[in-house]
Formats: C-alpha cells, structure tokens, sequence
C-alpha cells in the first residue's frame, strides 16, 4: 500500500550541535547597559538559542529582488563586518556607471537606494545584521525563532520576538504543527512588506500529547488522523512493534487515542510517528477538561524541579522586610468574590474623615514570594495568566502560593501592596500613597451577600457607603469618556462529576460594580506615578475604534429604525446612540456589533491609554495571583520607592507584552471552547430538539445564531437558505434568501430545529423549521 511505502522509507534526522549566540548591541547600547543592571535581560527563562545550519538555494528565490539578494548575501557573510556603501551599491543598477545618466534614471537610482536602506532597517530590526556609521555588522546567525501558526490552507505565520510575523507557504512549512517553536530561514520581503521564508527546524513542538483517531489498522501500523489540529489534515501512525499485543487487538477504528510524537524524525509531509500513551476514554477526569488541557498544552500541576520552601503561615519571624511595612492589621478590610473563588487577589478599606474619603485597595503581595529569575519565577512568566476551566484552573502559581500564603483569606496575616486614597463625594482622587504593607482581612463576603446589604438600602451601613461611593466613581467616568456596554455573560455548572446541570446567565450585580471601580482606581493611580517616573512597565492598551466600521454600524442602525447615528468614534457620539437604542430589541446585538468593531485590548511598552474606559494611563495592578503583568507592575513600583535601578529594560517589557498578549488571547481561546465543548454536552443531554434562534452573524457559508432555550451558539449551513452554494449580501447585516424570497437582518428570529452536534468541530447545526416559501 503507498500509505505503508511512505512510513516505511520515512528518512532520520541528522541532530545539530548548539553553540552560543553572539549578542551585537548598536551604537550607544553599552553606555545604557551600565546605567542599568549588568544583566543582558530581565525575562524570566530567556535564553536565545542558535543552531549553526548551511543552507543551500532554494526554487522559491527569486534572484532579482533585492530583498532575496540582499539576504543571500548576508548569509555568505554571516559573521564579517562589510561597508555600508559596498552593500548599498552591490543593488544598485551597475549598468549605470561610467555614463552620463538622465534625470528619470536619477530619480529611479534615488528611489532605488531609499528601498534598499528600507530593507536594511528591517533586517536591522529582527537582528540580523547591525548598521554603524559606515559599516554593517553581519549576525552569524541569519536565521529566526518563533512560534508558527498554521492557517486552513496549509500556510504558516511565524511570530516573532519583536511581534513581526514571517510567512511561510505550505510548501516550505516542513513538519511543523500549530504552536511549534520553529527556525526559520529568512528569504525575502512579500507583496505586503512582510518577511517570507522556510521552516528548517522544529525546535519544540508546541504540545506534549495529541489526539489521534484511528481510522485504519495495517500489518505493521496502526494509522489514524489528528485531532484539534489547525491547518491541512495529518496522519499519525503507530508502529505494531512499539505496543502489546492485547493493546493491539483492543484498539479498534472509530476510537481516539492520547499520542506523544517521536523525537529526531523526518516525515513525509503531513505524516507523524507517534507513541501510544492511552486511550482517550481511560481517565477518571473530565475528558473535555483533559481534552482543552492537551489541545492548548497546559498543565494544570507545577513542574517537580519548582521548589518553593515556603513558610506555613506568614508572622513576623519569617518576613524579613516585616519591620519595614505598615501595619494595618487594625484596619478594616474585607474581600468580596465569588462565591467559589479559592484566589482571593484584593481586598478593600473606606473610611470617611468629614467631607472627604480614604479608601484603600490592599493587593497581596506576589512579588515578595516570586524571586527574579528563580524557577518559580520562570515558570510563571511562562503561564503568564490563569486559566479558568469550569471549576476548574489552570494556575499561574502554584495553589500554595495562589490559595494560601498569596490569598487574602480572612483572620489570617497576609503581606500586601496598598494603595491607599483620598477624594471627595464628587468623585475627585486628590492623593495617592503606595506601600508594602500587613493586613489582616476581617471577613469574606461574596457577590451575593454584598449585593444584599447594598439593596436592603441602609445609609449607615459600611458596604452601602462604598457602594454609594463607587457609583459616584462610575458616572464620573462615564462623562469623562468611559464606554459601559450593558452585555450578560453566560456560565457552565457542572456537578461533581463534571456533568453540566445548567447554562447560567451571570447578572452583574451592583457588587460587581463596586469592586471594579475600586479597582480601577487603584490601576489608574499606579500607571500615573510610575509613568511620572519615567519607568519602563507594561501598560494596559486599547487602542481607539476604526474609524472604517461606523459606516457599518449606521447601516444597521438604519435597518433598525433607529433614528440617530454614530458621527465618529468619539465617546459622545457612541454614548449618544446607546442612549437612543437602551431598552430596544436591536440593543445587545448592537452592542455585540460594537464590541466586535473595537481593537482587541493588549499589554505594552507604550503608553497609548485605554480608549474603552477612557483613561490616559492604565494598568494592571490589582490581580498578581493570576496575570503576570501586574507582578511586573508590582517590581517596577517597588523600584521606584525604594530608589532602586529599573528591574526591566525597554526591551524586555517589549518581549514581555507580545507573549503575555499571547498567552492571554490563548487562555480566552482556552476557556471558550471548554464552554462551547460544555454547551454541547448539556445540549445532547436535554433532548430538547426544537429552538427559537436569533440571527447575530453571518458569512457566505453559514449563518450564526444564538438559540433561546438552552442559550448556546448554533451555526445553520448557507445551503439551508440558498440554492446557489453561498449567501450574498450588500451590507454587514442583512441577506437575501431567494430560497425563502426574504431579506434575513441581524437581530430577527426565527423557529428552527437540531440537526446534528459534532462535538470535534465544537458546533451546534440547526436546520430551517416551520418558515414557509412566500407565494
């Protein structure tokens, strides 16, 4: 058989030796370096990592652009220092020379240099090569790390480290998967001024275990197809030899294995060794739990070789620094959460002084127990954010630490950063005092209970005080330019033996109100002293709405009925039409349309503000426990007070805002599809069969609904609405169906009923029921 053929004569992998990178530093690098700390970089767990490779031409080069030239050349003189104008005249027409050129040729030459120096800059940027005055310093190393993701075609985008992407066509995608940590080999600038080039080595694959269904069972191998796996199909096969026989006769087709793949191979394309490890129903866990964990490789334990030696409760004579923090341990304080929460980050003081107020906002201490550059501190950069699974969580520090010493857990010492303020009843934050401190919460509310107190309405009761206070916060940013969408969120709940009992809708409470702009207040308070300190730190971002999608929005305004529109994306015009349309039936598909046009939130070295709350300066301050971006805030705080150098150069908190804007879009993914998995689950269970379902989106081969009853996203195939194979449409919002000779808008409902849950897609279909044909 010509799929045994391809096993058979699949060829080793020579490995490679490692050698040490050469770090070159621009002009005017090592006189900063001894302002600062000796240390090339502060990001837990860095190290650069080089492989020396030969690389050969390839078909792909197209020899007459410059961009390929000017890399091809660069790579015959890895490790030389060359002249500048040598470089810049090599791509330069030499057929110009020793002759009188005209003034279009000039012009042509000039635009000619310009282009070249563009891609010099570029290459400049990625690191391989470093421009002086008059010479250019040549990486040894003319090739780049990152990770790769793969597209439905096939195609590869390789992000890296200075968050540029390099593409990569499938053909030269080599064995990489999704997530895979890859070298690749820089050839050429694209159409869109983009890097191009070819995987030549996996470096890590970017998951441990895989899912493999086995489709076909052969005299030597057992084959079968990758799962959850982005990109064109992949085949994975077992060799006989490598399991038991019993195993053997057990494993039949249609079942779905847990594989590791096989180190040091080369495989045909699209085609991977692997090693049995189980069968994927043989676990006492959550098998959607287990299977979100493998799918976004996360671990749910700390590695062993992470030793913590952490004292069992917090007292004066194992904090060193105890003498030097104010004790508030007479001050009351409580927290509200969750009412299963287990990570409880902040905790809150109020206290009024006349006409004025002091509030305080008690952050727990992290940085205190997570050393710089220790293995702790590694592999919490490494996680980056926790990951909330059900009732499950993937944590960013170990339970000690997030669930213990770390939580402020009520009548218990615990070690905090405080911020503590003083404003009046309009609103107005007048002072700001940062400190290391020691609490001692008084008690633990939830949600629920506090939302009690603040309804019953009791103007001498404390929690209704802070709320009436908060409330004062709220529509003070409201005015000043803060967008408040009003959206319900929904939840799994599933019992003890991760069955889901109910999909909930998650109200939110006046409580919830509370606690958000308290804590706000502490971020903005944060963000503005250390950006008055001129110190590098990440930065919450969002930047503003494009401009290009209002048109968009008025047209389903228009569609609506609604008579107002957006006239730009300033915070009266949006604030303008969520007035005009709060309490209609379009309101929260509008909002969701609104939502989807804003620019993804993001962490960063710049401080660009934060267009969707309105704030010039932003951060994140008050969740150390679970993102790590406030532990950096915390650092760089406490450097500031105790006069101490930076923690963090420029560059690494570039480094640092892609991968933990990464790993935080990655944990969004993450806990969707465990919802969406959940959803799917309770749907089959409840036999309920028929829906009515609100149309929220569309593209030409599917429409998106949100079904009443459970409430989970269904999708209904184009060809239940169309005879023509896809659906056209002139606008964002609205299509017409010559199947049901009707215009379909967003926001309309319509019955429908189950046609079939596949659960690997992670997709609910409906089909059309009870719409009759006019005429």
């Amino acid at each position: 058989m010509k799929k045994n053929k391809k096993i058979e004569t699949k060829q080793k992998q020579n490995k490679t030796l490692k050698k040490k990178p050469v770090k070159l530093e621009r002009k005017g690098q090592e006189e900063k370096k001894k302002k600062g700390s000796p240390k090339l970089t502060h990001i837990p767990g860095y190290e650069k990592k080089a492989k020396p490779k030969s690389f050969g031409a390839t078909d792909w080069e197209r020899e007459s652009d410059p961009s390929r030239k000017l890399l091809k050349y660069f790579r015959s003189m890895a490790g030389k220092v060359v002249s500048a104008s040598e470089v810049i005249g090599r791509f330069l027409d030499k057929e110009n020379r020793g002759r009188k050129i005209k003034r279009r040729e000039k012009w042509e030459s000039s635009e000619n240099r310009r282009s070249v120096e563009d891609l010099l800059i570029a290459f400049e940027q990625e690191g391989l090569i470093e421009i002086q005055r008059k010479n250019i310093l040549v990486h040894p190393e003319q090739t780049l790390q990152g990770t790769i993701s793969i597209s439905k075609k096939g195609d590869g985008f390789v992000k890296l480290g200075t968050g540029n992407e390099v593409f990569v066509p499938s053909q030269f995608t080599s064995s990489a998967i999704q997530g895979d940590l890859v070298q690749v080999l820089p050839l050429g600038m694209g159409r869109k001024g983009r890097l191009e080039g070819e995987v030549v080595e996996v470096l890590r694959r970017g998951r441990e275990l895989y899912r493999l269904k086995v489709t076909d069972k052969e005299a030597k191998f057992i084959i079968g197809q990758f799962l959850d796996m982005d990109g064109e199909a992949k085949e994975g096969f077992l060799p006989r030899r490598t399991i038991l026989q019993d195993l053997q006769d057990e494993i039949k087709p249609g079942d779905v294995l847990i594989v590791s793949l096989k180190e040091e191979t080369s495989q045909e394309r699209n085609l991977y060794e692997t090693h049995f490890v189980r069968f994927e129903s043989d676990t006492k866990e959550d098998i959607d739990l287990m299977r979100m964990l493998m799918k976004y490789n996360y671990s749910i334990l700390y590695p062993e070789n992470v030793e913590l030696n952490l004292p069992d409760e917090v007292q004066q004579e194992t904090v060193e620094n105890w003498g030097s923090r104010v004790d508030l341990r007479e001050l009351k304080c409580i927290t509200i959460d969750g009412e299963h929460s287990k990570d409880f980050d902040d905790a809150i003081s109020f206290q009024e002084e006349g006409k004025r107020i002091r509030f305080y906002v008690h952050i727990a201490d992290v940085s205190h127990y997570v050393q710089p550059g220790s293995l702790l501190d590694v592999e919490a950069y490494k996680r980056a954010t926790s990951v909330y699974l059900g009732s499950r969580v993937v944590p960013m520090l170990p339970p000690e630490l997030s669930e213990n010493l770390c939580s402020l857990v009520a009548k218990k010492n615990r070690l905090s950063f405080t911020v503590e303020m003083e404003a009046d009843w309009e609103g107005n934050i007048s002072y700001a005092r940062f400190y290391k401190s020691v609490i001692r919460v008084s008690e633990r509310y939830t949600y629920g209970r506090a939302e009690s107190e603040i309804v019953a309405g009791d103007p001498d009761n404390w929690i209704f005080k802070m709320m009436k206070f908060a409330e004062v916060l709220r529509l003070r940013r409201l005015r000043s330019g803060r967008i408040d969408l009003n959206l319900k969120e929904t939840k799994v709940v599933t019992d003890s033996e991760h069955n889901i009992v109910e999909i909930a809708v998650q109200e939110r409470l006046r409580s919830h109100i509370l606690i958000e702009e308290f804590m706000l207040s502490a971020n903005i308070k944060v963000a503005e002293y250390i950006h008055k300190k001129n110190r590098p730190t990440l930065y919450r971002v969002h930047e503003p709405m494009d401009e290009q999608k209002i048109e968009s929005l008025n047209a389903f305004l228009g569609l609506n009925d609604i008579r107002v529109r957006l006239q730009d994306t300033s915070y009266e015009s949006i604030q303008t039409v969520l007035n005009a349309i709060q309490g209609k039936s379009s309101e929260r598909l509008f909002n969701i349309s609104l939502l989807r046009s804003f620019m993804q939130a993001y962490y960063s070295g710049e401080r660009l503000g934060h267009w969707g709350l309105g704030f010039k300066d932003y951060c994140h301050f008050t969740s150390p426990i679970r993102r790590y971006p406030d532990l950096v805030c915390h650092r760089v705080l406490q450097s500031i007070l105790l006069e101490d150098e930076n923690p963090y150069n420029v560059e690494d908190i570039k480094v640092m805002g892609l991968h933990t804007s990464h790993e935080e879009r990655k944990a969004t993914d993450a806990e969707r599809d465990y919802y969406k998995l959940k959803a799917c689950r309770f749907l089959e269970k409840s036999q309920i069969r028929e829906f009515t379902a609100t149309l929220v989106g569309f593209k030409p081969s599917m429409v998106f609904l949100d079904l009443d009853n459970p409430q989970v996203e269904a999708v209904l195939p184009a060809i239940e609405l169309t005879d023509e194979g896809e659906l056209s449409s002139d606008n964002d919002f609205s299509f017409y169906s010559k199947k049901y000779t009707k215009l379909f808008t967003l926001g309309e409902s319509f019955p429908v009923e189950l046609d079939r849950i596949d659960f690997e897609e992670i997709r609910i279909y409906v089909k059309m029921k009870k719409f009759q044909k006019k005429g």
